[in-house]
């Protein structure tokens, strides 16, 4: 009967394991990076869309006019339903830690209206256009009010007449793997190298078990040498 080297099990199961880890990585670097910044440059109309991931491209825009009526053009690249809105208090970073009904509440029920609020439910390319009479020069937080979403990190920043400050820039998209891709990747590596590292072990133990003893090998069985007799005759008297 052919009996399977443990080694060589244990090297396949670590393979089997790289090639699982290996589809979850492809998944994970198939989510979008957020778009860099767009500059208006002092226009009375932009556009912005929503994209799978839960995020918004662009996801800063600066520089457009203010004082005066702007039109947006939002699109819904996703295939669920969006909104854009823009906060309507000037200068406010909300915590994406609001409740989903807080939000509500804040956004809607504060008193202060939003500068746009544009709800498109269908996906799959939907756009809508709406205008808006600009405020004066000062940056807002525009976000998607659909449950969950603003949490999951769908936001941006908007500067009419202005440049946004440095310290509201969301981040540009990444060209590298990212944090999750080394997890990935180190996981695997970690995975296989214990796999060889335990059939190495276990093919030595096994092996010297199942160890054939020299007789069936065809060599003599090694003797072990008779200690030497005692000596005779009677024992000298000290």
């Amino acid at each position: 009967m052919i009996q399977h080297s443990p080694y060589r099990s244990a090297v396949t199961v670590a393979l089997s394991l790289a090639v699982v880890l290996g589809g979850v990585l492809a998944l994970s670097t198939a989510v979008p990076a957020r778009a860099a910044s767009t500059d208006a440059n002092g226009a009375t109309t932009f556009s912005v869309s929503a994209v799978a991931g839960y995020s918004f491209n662009p996801s800063t825009v600066e520089n457009v006019a203010s004082g005066t009526n702007v039109t947006v053009t939002f699109t819904d690249l996703d295939v669920q339903a969006h909104t854009f809105t823009i906060y309507g208090r000037q200068g406010v970073v909300i915590p994406t830690s609001t409740d989903p009904g807080a939000l509500v509440t804040l956004v809607y029920g504060s008193g202060v209206k939003p500068l746009v609020n544009i709800n498109l439910t269908n996906g799959n390319g939907q756009q809508q256009a709406a205008s808006f009479p600009a405020p004066p020069v000062g940056w807002y937080e525009y976000l998607c009010m659909e449950p969950g979403h603003f949490n999951s990190g769908m936001f941006g920043f908007i500067a009419f007449g202005e440049a946004l400050p440095a310290n509201l820039s969301v981040s540009a998209p990444s060209t590298g793997p990212g944090a999750a891709v080394f997890i990935i990747v180190g996981t695997i590596v970690s995975l296989v190298v214990i796999a060889i590292v335990l059939g190495f072990v276990v093919g030595r133990r096994r092996g010297s078990e199942d160890e054939m003893p020299p007789e069936r090998l065809g060599y003599p069985e090694p003797t072990v040498p008779e200690p030497p007799p005692p000596p005779s005759g009677p024992m000298p008297k000290g």
